[in-house]
């Protein structure tokens, strides 16, 4: 009988310490799945699974283990299978709690509520309190629109937490669903400063816990991240972002948070990647479908958007975020009764579909559909009151159609209910701010300023807005109702937290179509043309309310550049020579929104601008001038660009395409391109060229450049040496050795080295523009002006010989020389000292309609400045406008000039001229009073007498 008992002591521990090395086998084959090795936790499960005798425990988490690994890549009803397979077995006694419930979930997610109710009354028959089982029924509640009885299930998951929290904290799966249902119970019940505590609480007292008891506990780091990106506090989102990454590469839940992250932040191509990234892992990943809609959507690529969302929607019939994104691009697409059909859909499931609501809004204020997307907002919002996110949303919204009234009370609203949340904190302060500011009315336009800082500026963009009003309404045969509001931020900072709600955007002006921001030139760090800022942006007012804000980034910015009015910059023409033979990285009509909104490089930005004005003009010359009217009236009947091309033109896209791009190869060869414009070339490969080739008299002329470059002279000149020695009069490496002969002063060296190496028919850009450099250093006026002249010829539109040509003319004294100086000051529209100085030569000249035109334009870059008013005073006197003189003189003094009193002598003038000569003698004998000896005032005051 003893021998027996120890027998059968001694089969128990036995079968135990099997047991536990079963469990232990188990445990790491799970957690090959948590790191994302999601193949080798399944066929590690697999094998285990194979095993004669398995206790129902190891059995259990083996299929739960298989099932996590195979929803994460993509195979949810193997999932099932897999789970019910154990939890169905003929040997059951009792129901398994767990395998339900993790049935039930799965079932959710898939959107197959029915079946999901019933698998999570299983597990809750068997465990009353268990949490998976629970969370399941508390998001049936949400998403069947029952709010309170969701909002208390979730109380109840705070309060289970409170009354077994030291169990709890061992549990990083239990952990998180108490998170997640804390997350949604306190942003329902909690308000203001409460709300950010208990939110906080969340994060240290749940997730920052779960991550204790399982430090691959991955799904915690990526709910710190959601929670912190639901506030656009992107910095600390990333983050717990990566950290999750960290753990599990293959996360492709994480992947597409960074993805929406890129999407607030309109990286669209870096969000695209992600999005790309998590379908590979998991083809049936429903967010990410949705966040590729989104993309899209932004990218106006609605149709492609339409796909994204048929796909989420056929894994998830149910999901609100998968129909919303349908019924946007339905929208979006001109099919309200497409859309009008998702929406009645996304109603019969749930009476309250708040999110279904808030993300429609989101996706249709994005493209600024404004009424459809206000209706959506205001929906949310009755359907859950507690919501900060469309509040925030509806905000943001009313700002851009200018009704700060009404946002000031949303973001407050918001930011109570989510003191997390950036944007809205930033509005609020933005609004703050912005409440003294006062508006300047025209007929046709209402201009707020800061008061204390801008009223100035502001008096002259309401008077050159009204200037062009006529001509541009009459240009594209529309005029917006009513008036359209011009807001003077008062700095970069401002302008960008009302533009976006963000500390920075990359431009001084923003359109909504309803509404104009511009940052103040008082502030800003460098001067710009703030006329040409308004009129770019009033063009996109126009266009945009023209075709009901239908029409492609593109083709408005298409027309705004093109009504400028100014001539290419130089830098576009380089992009053009350098891109367009090549055919290298140009935009077409599928990528150009994106080079707007996030190009893939810097220069991207100014391309698309570029080549979007381009299509304008290739239109033009290729459909007529009725060209760009008939694609705006397209537009407003809400054509997408592909079949406006069709209705308009009655050419295939592809057509189209390719004769822009001859058009562009003509382009081109107006710029023309010259010797001395080589392709860039690493210099590790010209090293390897030119020692496979020593004896190339162009491999070691472009190596003494290189190093002369480098300002490396004395390795530049062996090559140069070398280089003439093959092939005298080589022209790169004359022009090289006569830049080290200048450097040290021999001028005459330098001359004779580079005059020979010039070639009349195929000149070197380098060797022609040193030569006439040198000899108009040597005074040889007219040979500099031949070679400048050459250069003009083969280069038009460059403007460095136009510079080089007003060199010699202002030294010879040719009266051409005004003619390069307008031609430079058109160049470059922020220039003010050439606009000075043609004000004054135009004034001296006695041109007063010039003299007027360029004082103007000194003021269009710098209304601050108290010169411009008194040259702008010089010209109008000069056209007998002194009343108009007069009041540009006060503008001046109200600067508080240096030296007042010359600008009061010009005022007494003025004021003479216009018949008022009491108060022009009263101002010279105000002068006179403090300063006796003025001889101007004392000059003035004798004209007078």
């Amino acid at each position: 009988m003893r021998l027996a008992m120890v027998a059968m002591t001694i089969g128990l521990l036995m079968t135990q310490s099997a047991m536990a090395d079963q469990a232990a086998d188990v445990a790491r084959a799970r957690d090959l799945g948590k790191v994302g090795k999601y193949a080798e936790s399944l066929e590690a499960l697999e094998a285990l699974s194979k095993g004669a005798d398995i206790p129902p425990a190891i059995r259990d988490a083996i299929a739960l283990g298989r099932a996590e690994s195979l929803e994460s890549t993509g195979e949810p009803d193997r999932a099932i299978a897999a789970l019910r397979e154990v939890a169905e077995g003929p040997d059951l006694k009792e129901d398994n709690p767990d395998l339900w419930a993790r049935i039930a979930e799965i079932q959710l997610d898939r959107g197959d509520w029915e079946s999901a109710a019933t698998s999570a009354q299983r597990a809750l028959k068997a465990n009353g309190d268990h949490l998976l089982g629970r969370w399941v029924e508390a998001r049936l509640l949400e998403a069947r629109g029952d709010r309170e009885k969701a909002i208390e299930a979730c109380k109840w998951f705070v309060d289970y937490q409170a009354a077994n929290n030291e169990r709890v904290s061992q549990d990083a799966p239990a952990l998180l669903i108490i998170g997640q249902a804390a997350e949604k119970y306190i942003r329902a019940r909690f308000r203001e400063e409460e709300l950010s505590e208990e939110l906080n609480k969340v994060i240290n007292n749940v997730y920052e816990v779960a991550l204790k008891a399982d430090p691959n506990c991955w799904r915690a780091h990526w709910l710190e991240g959601r929670l912190f990106l639901s506030g656009y506090q992107e910095g600390d989102a990333r983050r717990d972002l990566t950290k999750a990454l960290k753990i599990n590469p293959a996360a492709a839940e994480v992947i597409v948070t960074l993805g929406v992250a890129d999407l607030q932040g309109y990286k669209l191509a870096a969000g695209r990647k992600k999005a790309e990234r998590a379908l590979e892992i998991n083809p049936r990943l429903v967010s990410a479908h949705v966040l590729l809609a989104d993309l899209n959507i932004s990218d106006e690529r609605f149709d492609d958007a339409l796909g994204n969302a048929k796909k989420a929607v056929a894994e998830n019939p149910r999901d609100e975020d998968a129909l919303a994104r349908l019924a946007a691009a339905a929208r979006l697409l001109v099919d309200p009764l497409g859309a009008q059909a998702v929406e009645s859909v996304a109603l019969s499931y749930n009476p309250r579909p708040a999110t279904f609501y808030a993300a429609l809004a989101e996706r249709l204020a994005d493209r600024r559909k404004y009424h459809s997307a206000e209706r959506a907002f205001l929906a949310s919002i009755v359907a859950d009151p507690d919501r900060a996110d469309t509040r925030i949303g509806l905000g943001m919204l009313y700002m851009q159609i200018g009704r700060e009234a009404e946002a000031r009370d949303l973001f407050e609203a918001a930011f109570a209910s989510d003191p997390f949340n950036v944007r809205a904190n930033n509005m609020r302060l933005i609004l703050k701010h912005m409440a003294t500011y006062k508006p300047i009315d025209s007929e046709h336009y209402t201009v707020l300023v800061d008061p204390t800082q801008d009223k100035l500026l502001g008096k002259y963009i309401s008077r050159y807005l009204e200037s062009i009003h006529g001509e541009l309404v009459k240009s594209f045969g529309y005029e917006p109702p009513g008036l359209t509001q011009i807001e003077i931020m008062k700095d970069h900072s401002k302008f960008s937290g009302r533009t976006v709600a963000l500390p920075f955007i990359p431009t001084v002006g923003a359109c909504t179509g309803k509404v104009v921001a511009l940052a103040s030139t008082r502030t800003s760090q460098k001067p710009f043309n703030w006329a040409r800022v308004m009129k770019h942006e009033l063009v996109h007012v126009i266009t945009l309310q023209q075709t009901e804000f239908n029409i492609p980034h593109w083709y408005t910015e298409a027309l705004a550049v093109e009504s400028e009015g100014f001539p290419r910059p130089q830098p576009w023409n380089k992009m053009l020579v350098e891109r367009v033979p090549s055919r290298r990285k140009l935009l077409n009509l599928d990528t150009i929104n994106l080079g707007f909104i996030r190009p893939d490089e810097p220069e991207d930005r100014q391309l698309a601008y570029c080549q979007a004005q381009l299509y304008a003009q290739y239109m033009l010359e290729r459909f007529g001038p009725d060209a760009l009217i008939k694609m705006l009236a397209a537009y407003k009947r809400g054509l997408t660009t592909d079949r406006a091309i069709d209705a308009c033109f009655h050419v295939e896209k592809a057509d189209f395409e390719a004769k822009y791009l001859d058009f562009l190869d003509r382009v081109v060869k107006t710029i023309q391109t010259r010797a001395g414009e080589e392709k860039p070339v690493k210099f590790s490969e010209l090293e390897r060229q030119l020692k496979e080739k020593p004896e190339d008299a162009d491999l070691n002329a472009r190596m003494a450049y290189e190093h002369y470059a480098r300002r490396d002279l004395k390795l530049a000149k062996p090559f140069a040496d070398k280089a003439l020695k093959l092939q005298p009069k080589h022209p790169m490496a004359s022009y090289v050795k006569a830049r080290i002969f200048s450097s040290i002063g021999y001028d005459d060296e330098a001359l004779a080295l580079l005059e020979p190496a010039l070639d009349p028919e195929k000149p070197d850009v380098r060797v022609m523009d040193l030569l006439a450099e040198l000899q108009l250093k040597a005074g040889k006026l007219d040979e500099a002006e031949r070679l400048y002249e050459m250069g003009r010829k083969d280069d038009p539109q460059n403007s460095k010989w136009v510079a080089g040509l007003a060199r010699v003319h202002l030294r010879s004294k040719d009266p051409k020389l005004i003619n390069e100086l307008v031609a430079l000051a058109n160049n470059d529209a922020d220039d003010l000292a050439l606009r000075k100085e043609l004000v004054k030569r135009f004034t001296e000249a006695k041109d007063a309609p010039n003299a007027e035109h360029w004082g103007e334009e000194c003021l269009f870059v710098d209304v601050y400045d108290p010169e411009c008013h008194t040259l702008m005073a010089d010209a109008l006197v000069l056209g007998g406008k002194p009343t108009e003189a007069v009041e540009e003189l006060d503008d001046a003094l109200s600067l508080k000039p240096k030296k007042p009193d010359p600008i009061r002598v010009k005022r007494a003038k003025a004021l003479d001229l216009a018949g008022k000569r009491v108060e022009a003698r009263s101002v010279l004998d105000e002068i006179l009073a403090r300063d006796p000896e003025n001889p101007e005032a004392k000059a003035a005051r004798a004209e007078l007498d």
